[in-house]
């Protein structure tokens, strides 16, 4: 069930990351709001990177690797 769970965190990641570069690429934001289009999807994809690592670091944890938490 675990390992369910962090492929699940990983997909979110990416679709962060992805959803950010498509506001970025794609015109759905309408013209008038270029800064905030610009910041919406700069926070989106460092959501996505930082939830991939957090996911990684809690992952690599869990395996016993480099935990000295008993």
């Amino acid at each position: 069930m675990k390992n369910i769970l962090f492929y699940i965190a990983y997909f979110a990641g990416a679709l962060f990351i992805i959803l950010g570069i498509a506001i970025l690429v794609m015109n759905w934001v309408p013209a008038n709001y270029g800064n905030y289009k610009i910041i919406m999807a700069s926070v989106l994809i460092l959501y996505g990177i930082f939830r991939i690592v957090v996911t990684y670091t809690k992952q690599k944890n869990s395996k016993g690797e480099g935990s000295n938490y008993e």
